[in-house]
């Protein structure tokens, strides 16, 4: 009975640390995918002035983030407020 139980805890830690390692993974991409949204609305909003540059970010912005290129000022404009403190 001992060893079946040292057998089995073994499993048990190792399905706990990859569960762990499974979750922190996820949270990095997501930190990622926010990180690169913001660089790409902070490109954008940088060139507003200058209107071919400022189309152009625009696009960018909108392959970037996933986002219709129509509603792309919205989303960083939300974005930039989730960030402040």
């Amino acid at each position: 009975m001992n060893k079946f139980f040292e057998k089995n805890m073994t499993i048990v830690l190792l399905a706990i640390i990859g569960y762990f390692l499974f979750s922190i993974s996820n949270s990095l991409k997501e930190s990622a995918k926010y990180d690169s949204d913001l660089r790409a609305c902070a490109k954008m909003k940088a060139f507003i002035n200058d209107k071919e540059s400022s189309k152009l970010f625009e696009q960018e912005a909108a392959s970037k983030t996933g986002i219709k290129v129509k509603f792309v000022g919205e989303y960083c404009k939300k974005l930039t407020q989730q960030n402040l403190f």
